[in-house]
């Protein structure tokens, strides 16, 4: 089969146009990638400046129920022991040595 010049007439008027989609065809996956990119910025974004809400889980707001009946509990047992524990506040534990003297010499 021989090239016809018909044929290599069609061949280079469609090069201009080839060369077009190849470079569109090149170009395409960094503009997806960077438009994902967009879209994680502004979803992360979003995260950041909105209130989360939290996740409710049965087990641990019966155990902080039970917490606080127990201290109620415990509060209503021993009424004066709170009232001993603030009547003597605890004595601040000073160490004192007997070789360091408590004179300042000023004069030097």
């Amino acid at each position: 089969m021989a090239a016809l010049p018909i044929d290599l007439q069609t061949l280079f008027t469609q090069t201009t146009q080839v060369g077009r989609e190849q470079a569109a065809q090149k170009d395409a996956a960094p503009q997806a990638q960077l438009l994902q990119g967009g879209q994680l910025v502004q979803k992360s974004d979003l995260l950041d400046h909105t209130v989360n809400e939290t996740r409710e889980d049965d087990n641990e707001a019966e155990k902080v129920k039970d917490r606080s009946r127990r201290g109620a509990d415990r509060r209503r047992r021993r009424p004066g022991a709170k009232r001993a524990a603030a009547a003597a506040p605890p004595a601040p534990a000073v160490v004192r040595d007997p070789d360091l003297g408590r004179n300042i010499d000023i004069s030097s």
